[in-house]
């Protein structure tokens, strides 16, 4: 498995089981299985980053289907620069995007999480820029949903009392990444702006 819908996800299909392994699953839960198409996602892939580079001077691809853009030197509201590229990449793509706006990575990805979740409300662009959005947002967010956590690593941070990525975002670094890892230390840094 590769790619998966909301309701694959809500089923409880992982990413990259293998499909003689689910096979049985999948039929009893009546669930649509495509092939794969990897010159259809270069093409929606090259597509998106040239929509995308078009508005914005340095992109960095991060997956076929994800960039970090920097965004420094371009007129505020970045909120409106963000709408642009969202716009852009939806007319020539016909693909919709969310749009997250952070100081840093682990930021831009919380947000862009909820331009997803919160879509109705956010238009798919958030910003979280300013200290109050990031608490608000981290505050509501499963530490699981942090960039980086995971499941696996949320199962070790529970035990400690941490179960929102605002809990985690309070505690020491260094306490952390010498217990877990430099990754983890990166990423509490990151929450921090």
């Amino acid at each position: 498995m590769v790619a998966r819908s909301k309701e694959a996800k809500a089923l409880g299909l992982k990413m990259g089981e293998p499909f003689f392994k689910i096979r049985t699953f999948i039929e009893k839960h009546d669930v649509s299985v495509f092939s794969s198409n990897y010159t259809l996602y270069g093409e929606f892939s090259h597509r998106l980053s040239l929509a995308i580079s078009s508005l914005a001077p340095a992109v960095e691809a991060y997956s076929c289907d994800e960039s970090f853009v920097r965004l420094d030197g371009l007129p505020e509201p970045l909120k409106d620069v963000a709408k642009a590229i969202q716009t852009r990449v939806l007319l020539w793509t016909a693909l919709p995007v969310g749009i997250g706006l952070g100081h840093t990575k682990t930021l831009a990805k919380a947000a862009q999480h909820a331009s997803k979740v919160w879509k109705a409300k956010t238009g798919g662009v958030v910003d979280l820029r300013s200290k109050e959005a990031v608490e608000w947002l981290l505050r509501r967010m499963p530490v699981e949903e942090v960039w980086g956590v995971g499941r696996r690593m949320k199962d070790n941070l529970q035990p400690l009392g941490i179960t929102t990525a605002w809990e985690l975002a309070q505690c020491d670094p260094r306490v952390l990444g010498k217990k877990f890892s430099v990754v983890l230390e990166r990423t509490i840094r990151e929450l921090n702006g």
